[in-house]
């Protein structure tokens, strides 16, 4: 009698990668078990993250380690994936999307709850994107957006010990982790005006096109309304060449008779624009830089419409 076949899943060693990866493990039907990957993002720590020598810092080896048969499958936070995948692999499911937006979280030293972005003059905004520095210098003029690495919890450690006044991360992140935010100010960014990265809170899993065994394993889990929705998103990342190169930040969900797509872009000395379109889904991904004359400037008056404090319980995590 043959053995089952035990799936290597690959990834990354941060908490957060491991997190992902065994949310995976828990969902799947056949057996599976982790296997520990170290990637160039977690070797060269200092190097910025912007610029197109930099794609796939997070997923290059693990895809190679994935092609060559290593690993049958690889777990990724979606928003760290090249658009262009190598030949040989797909992406075969995304789990059910987490909340899409970021947080602002502000050292108690640098806080101005009365500002639209709430820090005080001079603060410096740690922000590991074009995107987040973009609307770091829309909203908070105030402010110097600077970039800063490292995973999660060291950049909330950041902060904590005012290395930053402020930093901003992606809520799925912080959330999964469950860390303790006591001693901080916490606002939740609006996730329709202050745009997420395309993908920000999925997680993705590839495997090789031609394992069917693990395609079909895997496709058990997918969740189709969150893969429809970031698919369109990365869609127009490719269209508008955004991503490591330019600020850019998209947002789509389902609506009736079609779909619904925020799009903002950093337009150089024009600054950040934004536009919303809905209509079928054909359209929606046919959008491309001619349509950048429709981007207006987008301000926003009240700060309720920008950020909300967001809900901490008792022990600082998030509710």
């Amino acid at each position: 009698m043959n053995e089952p076949r035990i799936f290597r899943i690959g990834t990354r060693g941060s908490a957060l990668a491991l997190w992902q990866s065994n949310t995976v493990l828990g969902r799947l039907a056949v057996p599976a078990r982790i296997h520990e990957i170290v990637t160039s993002g977690d070797r060269f720590r200092d190097i910025p993250l912007q610029g197109g020598a930099q794609t796939g810092f997070f997923t290059k080896e693990i895809e190679e380690r994935l092609l060559s048969g290593e690993v049958d499958l690889a777990v990724h936070s979606l928003k760290d994936l090249p658009t262009s995948q190598p030949p040989g692999l797909l992406v075969a499911a995304c789990l059910e999307r987490a909340p899409v937006s970021d947080l602002l979280i502000v050292h108690p030293d640098w806080l101005d709850a009365n500002a639209l972005f709430p820090v005080r003059e001079g603060c410096i905004v740690g922000a590991g994107s074009l995107r987040r520095q973009a609307l770091v210098r829309l909203y908070g003029s105030q402010a110097r957006p600077a970039l800063i690495r490292g995973n999660v919890p060291t950049r909330l450690r950041k902060c904590a010990t005012a290395e930053y006044g402020a930093v901003l991360l992606a809520r799925a992140g912080v959330e999964r982790l469950g860390l303790d935010l006591r001693g901080l100010s916490v606002f939740e960014m609006n996730a329709e005006v202050w745009l997420p990265a395309p993908g920000q809170g999925a997680v993705a899993v590839e495997v090789r096109s031609d394992d069917a065994e693990a395609t079909a394993a895997v496709r058990a889990i997918d969740h189709a309304a969150t893969h429809a929705a970031v698919k369109l998103e990365r869609d127009l990342l490719v269209r508008f060449e955004g991503g490591c190169h330019t600020a850019f930040g998209a947002l789509a969900a389902p609506v009736e008779g079609g779909w619904r797509v925020r799009i903002g872009i950093d337009r150089g000395e024009a600054g950040w624009g934004q536009m919303t379109f809905e209509g079928p889904r054909e359209q929606c991904a046919a959008l491309s830089p001619r349509d950048i004359e429709s981007f207006i400037p987008l301000r926003v008056a009240q700060p309720e419409a920008l950020r909300r404090p967001a809900r901490l319980t008792s022990e600082g995590t998030l509710l």
